[in-house]
């Protein structure tokens, strides 16, 4: 009894969940059957592999620290860039060449000049806040920043400064220094601690040191660059140069300018990408030492993470998940084995429709229940099973209409090879008399009435449907006195491809009737021929009397003219309607066109290659 009521139970389960999309199913499939139980592994292996997880998050923080040290380097390199080029501005060696001859008016006007250039030309992202340049006897001249923020370096502070400077012969100098620094004055600065930044300006020409540059920058360009990781995860950040003086920090725990209160940490770890597993005790708490020296210069920057941040405590999330491992493991069993069975039950029976109709079972009809995707799949299936029949059908009424179709704009109401014997007298006749225009004019009308006579459903070149083109040209141009001219441009490489017969024709005689020949002016009809993504492509454009916009569909999909033979008005949505049964509907013709200003018809074919295996 017990077991009946437990298979009714599942199969309302399992008839709920066929209501549910497959997505749904799946991720609450992926929760009680995978998840939860991974999770619980890998609980219990993270307590197995505490060091292999440390390793890795030493490994992240590594990569963390790589990153900031270049944005660093970057900072530092575009600086150090642009220093060069800024020391070669013509004002700036202007200044110092001839600092002897500028009074203040002239000083303030070549500031003005080299800021508005410094402006227009150089982007600091607001790291250089001023450039104050120093002659060869250490006169100060600012020429760009404000002055109440300018650092003026004084005393013996400046002297050993600008000798190293000129010692290091053109490669910048670094100096930290910060607001209570005796070595500077800061003229109102409160903004905390500086870096300068110094070198020598060298002639452009002869080389010579002619003075020196001296760059301000707000070390919080460097700060605000590891800033947010720092706070993150309580750590201790700061850039120590080369003296052991602090040039960066994004906490209170070390100041720009001076030395780093615990030097035992800088001889702690070495060089880039070394780090000290042992944890060391800065200020009551333990520390993990990390640092990576700068590539564009001999500064260093120091990571100290908690040591708490790389040991999570897992032990209370063990203890208290141990005891629903198991209930978790069943549960995941059992859910999967519900869920697959609601997906895989419906699909099997759909396959074996599928299979049934492959055997030629076309009337076969799948139970469509539930509402998930195979439900819709069974439904799509069911569909195209009651329509293949249809289709079928359509088909083949699809391949008579073309037959008609072509039949129609094959033959005219008389005997076409009675009209050509004719008309070959009639040519001989006036060839004999010296009647040049009756002649040209014959033969034209002889071409076309040989090419009617072709069976259409054979494929022609386009060389044959050009010249096809040009007889029936010739009778209009006699018929309308020259009132057109026409203008045909074909490309050589689908001169020899294949395309269906009578195409072109249709659409030079719609341009003329109804568009030249109403217009009271001189008409120009252009003809254009040519090869474009994999596709023969003609375009017809006429400068008639043009087309209404809302005109144009109704004129392609109106199928009127059908019961008309060749040369004697077949309609635009004819030959649109005849590409189509042939080609396919990816192929046909497009129209455009303004009123009174011109018309324009594009006719698409596939392109076939003379030889080729595609038969009409």
């Amino acid at each position: 009894m017990w077991r009946e009521k437990l298979k009714s139970a599942g199969i309302a389960v399992i008839g709920w969940m066929r209501n549910v999309n497959i997505f749904n199913r799946l991720f609450i499939m992926f929760i009680f059957a995978t998840l939860l139980p991974l999770i619980m592994t890998e609980v219990w292996s993270y307590q197995k592999s505490s060091s292999v997880i440390q390793e890795k998050v030493f490994i992240s923080v590594n990569e963390v620290m790589n990153q900031l040290s270049s944005n660093v380097d970057k900072k530092i390199e575009k600086v150090r860039n642009d220093s060069i080029e800024i020391s070669y501005m013509s004002e700036i060696q202007d200044v110092l060449s001839h600092y002897d001859e500028y009074n203040s008016r002239m000083l303030n006007s070549a500031k003005v000049n080299i800021t508005q250039m410094m402006s227009t030309k150089y982007v600091f992202d607001n790291i250089v806040s001023s450039i104050t340049l120093y002659t060869l006897d250490h006169q100060r001249v600012n020429v760009y920043g404000e002055d109440i923020y300018n650092v003026s370096l004084e005393g013996e502070f400046l002297e050993a400064f600008l000798a190293e400077c000129y010692e290091n012969d053109g490669k910048c100098v670094f100096r930290a220094l910060n607001g209570e620094d005796a070595r500077y004055r800061g003229r109102g600065n409160k903004r905390g601690g500086e870096i300068v930044i110094g070198k020598v300006v060298k002639q452009r020409k002869s080389g010579a040191v002619i003075g020196y540059m001296v760059m301000q920058v707000d070390e919080s360009n460097f700060s605000d660059i590891y800033k947010a990781i720092n706070q993150e995860i309580q750590a201790e950040t700061f850039i120590v140069g080369p003296d052991g003086i602090i040039v960066s920090t994004a906490g209170p725990y070390a100041v720009v300018g001076e030395a780093y209160p615990y030097p035992q940490i800088l001889e702690t770890v070495g060089g880039a990408g070394e780090r000290n597993t042992e944890a060391v005790s800065i200020h009551g708490q333990k520390m993990v030492p990390l640092c990576r020296r700068l590539e564009e210069n001999e500064w260093r920057v120091f990571f100290l993470i908690p040591q708490e941040y790389l040991r999570a405590d897992l032990y209370s999330v063990l203890l208290s998940s141990l005891g629903v491992a198991l209930v978790g493991l069943l549960l995941g069993v059992g859910f999967t084995f519900l869920f697959s069975y609601s997906i895989l039950g419906p699909m099997n029976e759909t396959v074996r429709g599928i299979e049934e109709f492959e055997k030629g079972n076309l009337e076969i009809a799948l139970e469509e229940t539930g509402n998930d995707e195979i439900t819709r799949l069974v439904r799509q299936f069911n569909k195209m099973a009651r329509k293949i029949n249809g289709l079928m059908e359509r088909v083949k009424n699809n391949e008579k209409q073309k037959r008609k179709l072509e039949i129609q704009a094959l033959q005219a109401q008389i005997n076409p090879h009675f009209l050509s014997n004719t008309l070959n007298t009639v040519s001989y006749i006036a060839r004999m008399k010296k009647e040049e225009t009756i002649e040209i004019l014959v033969n034209a009308i002889i071409g076309l009435l040989c090419d009617s006579m072709k069976n259409d459903d054979s494929l022609h070149t386009v060389e044959e449907e050009i010249r096809l083109i040009k007889n029936y040209i010739i009778i209009q141009d006699y018929r309308l006195l020259g009132k057109f001219t026409v203008d045909i441009q074909i490309d050589e490489e689908i001169v020899s491809c294949m395309m269906p017969r009578f195409i072109l024709q249709p659409v030079v005689e719609n341009s003329i009737i109804h568009g030249i020949e109403p217009a009271n002016r001189r008409g120009v009809i252009s003809i254009k021929g040519s090869q474009r993504d994999g596709q023969i492509c003609f375009t017809i454009t006429d400068n008639g009397i043009g087309i209404e916009g809302g005109k144009i569909e109704q004129i392609i999909a109106k199928p009127r003219n059908q019961e008309k033979s060749r040369f004697s008005g077949i309609g635009i949505g004819n030959v649109d309607r005849r590409i189509k049964l042939m080609m396919g509907e990816e192929y046909g013709l497009t129209m455009k066109s303004e009123k009174n200003i011109f018309t324009t018809v594009e006719i698409r074919l596939p392109m076939i290659r003379k030889g080729g295996t595609q038969d009409a």
